[in-house]
């Protein structure tokens, strides 16, 4: 899989993930963003934060929001997902 270059993220608590190679892969995360873990992302403001690197999508915890940890999923997690 090639480098993430982009991510955009829906109203509909979605990303579109676009890679280096042309391909992209839409992941839903509405379910996800009921449970705890990912339950601040369900605010939109905290959900369009998010940033990316080569391999991962992420959300940090905002320095003036110390007690969030930071939300990392990489694109081998978001493939596993997708497969089932």
């Amino acid at each position: 899989m090639s480098k993430i270059i982009n991510v955009h993220a829906s109203d509909d608590h979605k990303l579109l993930i676009d890679f280096e190679d042309g391909s992209n892969i839409m992941y839903n995360m509405q379910k996800l963003v009921e449970t705890i873990p990912y339950y601040r992302l369900k605010d939109l403001s905290n959900f369009y934060s998010v940033k990316f690197d080569d391999k991962s999508v992420y959300w940090d915890n905002g320095n003036e929001n110390p007690k969030y940890f930071p939300i990392r999923l990489s694109v081998d997690t978001i493939l596993f997902s997708l497969r089932g």
